[in-house]
């Protein structure tokens, strides 16, 4: 079985975890993970949950990936890329044919690092995909916002939206709120 990553070369296979046999590039040190590999290891493993999104203190793991082309080493077809998420800032490929997954060096190692190494099954969802568009779209949100008020005024506007959050009348203030405050024009 040849490399997806550097043609004509081919595979070695190794145990990355003990009974989880995959097979290694050994130029790029990239992993092909067969999809019925990984499924006969992961029922050995305990119940696990995919960790909280947050992506606050996550450790650098892995530079971005490069768009690239990549070919299943076993059907022959187009591997399809998956974002990762929860503080990894990389993707997966994953065969549409055979559900293999392509990881690059190092990438198992971040998976583990974060507890999603017994979800990789699970990241090529729909529900999880989006939840990682949903997750980066409060950021930025979040960040747009911090930007436009200022970082002092955010955090006295931010504490004031948990309060308001928590506050039963909460409809009824904003209410208020929003009928009377004066229109001023934008500087």
């Amino acid at each position: 079985m040849n490399s997806p990553a550097v043609s004509n070369t081919p595979m070695q296979s190794r145990e990355i975890e003990p009974g989880l046999l995959v097979y290694e590039c050994p130029v790029s040190g990239g992993l092909w993970i067969p999809l019925s590999a990984y499924l006969t290891w992961k029922e050995q493993q305990p119940e696990s949950t995919i960790p909280s999104s947050s992506n606050e203190g996550a450790p650098a793991s892995a530079e971005e990936s490069k768009p690239r082309a990549l070919i299943c080493p076993e059907s022959g077809r187009l591997l399809l890329r998956y974002r990762v998420g929860h503080g990894l800032n990389f993707h997966i490929d994953r065969s549409p044919a055979t559900g293999g997954v392509w990881l690059d060096k190092g990438e198992w190692e971040a998976l583990k690092s974060k507890g999603l190494h017994t979800s990789l099954h699970l990241i090529c969802t729909a529900g999880y995909q989006r939840e990682i568009r949903t997750n980066e779209y409060s950021q930025t949100l979040t960040e747009t916002f911090r930007d436009r008020i200022g970082p002092a005024d955010f955090a006295k506007v931010t504490e004031f939206a948990a309060w308001l959050n928590q506050h039963p009348k909460a409809r009824d203030i904003c209410c208020y709120l929003l009928d009377n405050l004066e229109q001023k024009p934008e500087s």
